[in-house]
Parts: structure tokens; C-alpha cells; sequence
């Protein structure tokens, strides 16, 4: 977008910024625990630790992140030691004999919380590429890491198929839930650097059923629970629509759009980009709502509410990782669609994050602020937010306006 550039140019010029002076500083100098094991994230805004406990997600996505950043920007001891730190841990505490990994675990090692979060799993995964991928980089013996990924990747894949393990999640009966799926599209989607065609198939159905089944043309409205059958169920969850997991999803099938140059991809996750917007983003204080309800907008009793870690943040708050998301894929959109619309959109989304959630004095950004911006949660890490979604989403801008431009 050539009309573009002088924007784009001042916009890479901040991430960049962020990026490697605040945001992956905040977390290099935090997350590496002292002679323990896995990562640390619990931290307040100044950065001070709260709990010391070791979530089993974080050592998934941890392990991803610093794996990414040595692999795609600069090959840096200190990211590549960072994500072994996160296969260690793997081997020596979190890994079951059944290939399902521990949700939660305390500083000394016992089990909180066991294999009951299939989202632990997927994490666990596809940190583990990016491990296998930086060692092969460096020349490293990799094979057998490789071959230990690939076991474990059949495992999940098999695992998503059962309905006992999805129950543990709290998928309610008769329903199918769009994070499990755009989630296994992730990770068959990054298994192809190491793997190649041999979970095409697993792609392929993920990014048509979140493109076409979680995305109902008859509503024009992105699902969260659809029927088992594929079909929308308008009542209970069926009414759920949930912005950031969209976009999420989006953003990841047009990542495969582009690998198999398939130009409908794209254009169809951005048609469903502008159902999100339509639905979802706060036009008169700017941001992304956590959920919207489908037939009414505000939603039902029951879902106008979610917990995070023992806060109640309501439907219509700002929250973090939805507005990382909705940056990565409006700009993607933007770009690679050459969509008018969704780059005035970007725009708005970067500005409004750079204004509300990026803090240039500690690093990294808050957590949650009410519907009209006001300070909610200002911790910057806890069992649900460590190094992931804010650095990935700025990492990604990074990689793509400097590719664009």
C-alpha cells in the first residue's frame, strides 16, 4: 500500500521500539527462575513478582516465543538458552507418560493443576518446533527432537477427536468450540517447517471450518460454539462471539492462505474481519469488546462475565490480548488484501493501544481496562499472561511491515 508508507514507516519505527526495548526486555530479565525449573510470569506493573508458581501454558509459549525470536530476527545466545530453559522443563516436570502435559505446577515442583487443559497441549507443541527448528539452525543434533515433536503432535491430534478430553475444558454437550480448532490449525500449520505436507489434511479442515462453519454467512456473525454437525445454535453459548479468538483464527488462515497461494483464503477471512468489526469494536470509546451476543449484542447473563485469575472482567472491558490479535489482523488484512477499510482500522487499533495499554515507563502493556479506558488491571503478568500475545502480535508486525515496506 505505496499511499501508505509514510504511515507504515512511523508505525514499524515504534514496534521496533517497543518491541526490543520494552516489551521482550520486560520478560528477558523476569521469566528465567533461579535454579528452578520453567518460567516465571506473575508479575505487577512496576514488575515486582506476586506468585511463584509455574503455569504450563506459559512453558509452551515461552518456549515459542524466544524460539521465534532466535529463529526469525537474530540468532542470540540468551534467546536460544531462554528456550531451552522451556524444553527442560518439558523433559524433567511437565510431559505425562501419555504425551498430555501439566496445567499448573508450584515452584517446587508438585502438581496444582494436571493434564487437563488440551490448550496446554497445543502450546506445548508448537513451542516445541520452534525449539527443534533453532537447534537444527545451529547445527545441533535435532532429529531426535524432531521425531519426539512429531510423536506428540500425533498424540494431540488424536486427542482433539475425544470428547472426554474436550469436556475437561468445559465445551458444553453438542457443542464444538472454535479455540480448539483454529488452535490445531496453528499447530498443523507450524508443523510444516519441520514436517511438511504431513498434516495437510488436518489443515486444510481446520481453515474451512473456521472460515465456513464458525463463520455463518447466514448470520454473518463468527461463532465461538457451533453444533457438533458444523450448523450454528442460536441459544446458550451458540449466541457467543467472541472477537479475539476470531481474529486469532483469521490472521492464522491467511497465514495458510499465503503458503498455498490461495487468494480466496484471504479474501474470505477478511470479509469475516469485517463481521468482527461490525460486531465487536467499540466505536465510541475505541478497542475490541471481549464478546458480543449475536442476536442482541449484549450478551446473556451467563456470559457477560469470564474469570481471570479471580477478576471479573465484563464483556464490553479492553482486553489485552484481544487488542494484540486484532492489530496482527487488521494489518495483515490490510496489507495482503490491499483493504481500505481495514487498514483505517489498524490505525485506529494501533493509536488506541499505543495511547491505553502500552506502558513506556515500566514495559510491556496492562492487562484489562474498563469499556471506557480506565484502569482495571495494570498487572502485567499472571497465570494467564506472560510473553505471548503481546510480543508475538508485535514481533509479527515487525517482521510483516518490514517484509511490506
Amino acid at each position: 500500500m505505496r499511499n501508505h508508507e509514510k504511515e507504515l514507516r512511523n508505525c514499524l519505527h515504534k514496534i521496533e521500539q517497543e518491541l526490543f526495548e520494552e516489551v521482550i526486555p520486560f520478560w528477558e530479565q523476569r521469566v528465567r527462575t533461579d535454579g528452578g525449573f520453567g518460567y516465571t510470569t506473575c508479575y505487577d506493573r512496576k514488575g515486582g513478582r506476586t506468585k511463584d508458581i509455574r503455569p504450563g501454558w506459559f512453558v509452551g509459549r515461552t518456549m515459542y516465543l524466544f524460539g521465534a525470536l532466535y529463529n526469525h530476527i537474530e540468532d542470540r545466545e540468551e534467546w536460544f538458552s531462554l528456550a531451552e530453559a522451556g524444553r527442560e522443563a518439558v523433559n524433567t516436570k511437565f510431559c505425562t507418560a501419555e504425551g498430555r502435559f501439566c496445567r499448573m505446577m508450584d515452584a517446587g515442583g508438585k502438581v496444582l493443576e494436571g493434564p487437563v487443559s488440551i490448550f496446554t497441549d497445543h502450546f506445548m507443541v508448537k513451542g516445541f518446533y520452534e525449539y527443534v527448528l533453532a537447534r537444527k539452525r545451529r547445527g545441533q543434533d535435532w532429529e531426535r527432537e524432531a521425531e519426539q515433536a512429531k510423536l506428540l503432535t500425533e498424540i494431540l491430534f488424536e486427542n482433539v477427536k475425544k470428547q472426554d478430553i474436550l469436556r475437561q475444558e468445559g465445551i458444553p454437550r453438542g457443542f464444538q468450540k472454535h479455540a480448539v480448532n483454529f488452535m490445531t490449525l496453528l499447530v498443523a500449520l507450524e508443523s510444516r517447517k519441520l514436517f511438511g505436507d504431513t498434516y495437510r489434511q488436518v489443515l486444510d479442515q481446520c481453515v474451512y471450518k473456521s472460515l465456513y462453519e464458525f463463520a455463518s454467512d447466514r448470520y454473518e456473525k463468527p461463532f465461538e460454539y457451533i453444533r457438533i454437525s458444523g450448523e450454528p445454535l442460536t441459544e446458550g453459548p451458540g449466541r457467543v462471539v467472541d472477537a479475539g479468538h476470531t481474529m486469532e483464527s483469521l490472521w492464522f488462515s491467511m497465514k495458510a492462505g499465503l503458503e498455498q497461494e490461495d487468494k480466496k483464503i484471504l479474501e474470505r477471512a477478511g470479509t469475516v474481519l469485517d463481521w468482527v468489526i461490525d460486531s465487536c469494536y467499540d466505536q465510541e470509546f475505541g478497542g475490541f469488546y471481549q464478546n458480543v451476543d449475536a442476536l442482541c449484542h449484549t450478551p446473556q447473563q451467563e456470559f457477560q462475565e469470564t474469570d481471570y485469575a479471580g477478576n471479573a472482567v465484563r464483556w464490553d472491558d479492553k482486553i489485552w490480548w484481544v487488542q494484540a490479535e486484532g492489530l496482527y489482523t487488521l494489518a495483515m488484512s490490510a496489507l495482503y488484501n490491499e483493504n481500505e477499510r481495514h487498514f483505517e482500522y489498524f490505525m485506529r487499533e494501533f493509536e488506541y493501544v499505543e495511547k491505553y495499554f502500552r506502558d513506556t515507563q515500566y514495559g510491556e502493556w496492562y492487562s484489562v481496562l474498563h469499556r471506557d479506558n480506565s484502569m482495571y488491571m495494570d498487572a502485567k503478568g499472571f497465570e494467564l499472561k506472560g510473553p505471548y500475545h503481546v510480543s508475538r502480535s508485535l514481533m509479527n508486525l515487525y517482521l510483516l511491515l518490514k517484509d511490506c515496506l
